[in-house]
């Protein structure tokens, strides 16, 4: 059922950030996993239909207005993903600036490039959708909640929030203040990464062979922490310090693993503080 109050707020939203505020002002009290069904409805969205157009994900039908819509989603796919895919049609029907009626594919639904006015659009509607079944406000109590970051956490929240392993990893990375990065791994190749904010940049890209000591971690000690080569992951200059750099292996079926990279920004200031302090201690001798 439509909230008449909730339609009154989102009317004046243009952004997805705008819209996710005013969602979260009329349902304060969510808690994880997110009813994503209820909430479209009281935005405007009548019916949910399984999807048969070959190649797509998911899809939205508007009125002109987009008072009203449909979504449909592709058959068969699996609950979290079917969540996220309602969540992003959502997102295209409550963005102003986008039309109403949309057929979007799986690759759609992982965009996160603006390079085009397309990949722009795919981009903020992901972003919608992320913001909407994993909240800021709640998503971070229930991180800080879980303790010191570990890779074993990104199954924990993917359940608990009903969402893909794949998008619980892109959500911790957009709201951590851990300097941490995620690579996802398919029979020795590289399939994506994923860093926080502050992580340096990587020098592993999609399709590239993963480094050995990925594959050297046995079943039972890969989410121990373990010192990483800085040179298998990172792009550092010559001149510049090379960070102390950690990682942690979660194992999944058929071939797939999920890397956690961790550098530890506060030990990494310390040793920059103490380097320039002995720079600075250093006596110096006139010619």
């Amino acid at each position: 059922m439509k909230n008449a109050a909730l339609l009154k707020d989102l009317a004046n939203c243009a952004s997805p950030e705008t819209l996710l505020a005013a969602i979260l002002r009329h349902y304060p009290q969510l808690s994880a996993p997110i009813d994503v069904e209820a909430i479209a409805r009281s935005a405007g969205i009548t019916e949910f239909h399984d999807l048969d157009a070959q190649g797509a994900a998911s899809a939205l039908m508007a009125d002109i207005a987009k008072t009203q819509g449909i979504i449909s989603t592709a058959a068969g796919i699996s609950a979290p993903r079917r969540r996220f895919a309602i969540a992003h049609q959502l997102g295209h029907f409550l963005i102003k600036a986008q039309r109403g009626d949309r057929h979007c594919t799986a690759r759609d639904l992982a965009e996160n490039r603006r390079d085009t006015p397309r990949r722009k659009e795919e981009m903020q509607a992901n972003r919608f959708a992320a913001g909407l079944l994993m909240p800021k406000p709640l998503f971070a109590r229930f991180v800080t909640d879980l303790g010191k970051p570990t890779v074993t956490h990104l199954p924990t929240i993917a359940a608990a929030y009903g969402v893909t392993l794949e998008a619980a990893v892109s959500r911790y990375a957009d709201l951590t203040q851990t300097t941490c990065a995620f690579v996802f791994i398919k029979d020795g190749t590289i399939r994506f990464t994923r860093p926080s904010r502050s992580f340096p940049a990587l020098c592993v890209r999609s399709g590239d062979t993963a480094p050995e000591a990925v594959g050297a971690a046995g079943a039972d000690d890969g989410t121990a922490w373990a010192s990483a080569d800085v040179r298998d992951w990172l792009t550092i200059a010559r001149d510049v310090r090379q960070p102390k750099l950690a990682f942690q292996t979660l194992r999944k079926a058929n071939g797939f693993q999920l890397v956690m990279l961790f550098v530890d920004a506060a030990a990494e200031r310390r040793a920059d503080e103490e380097a320039e302090k002995q720079a600075n201690e250093r006596p110096r001798f006139g010619r």
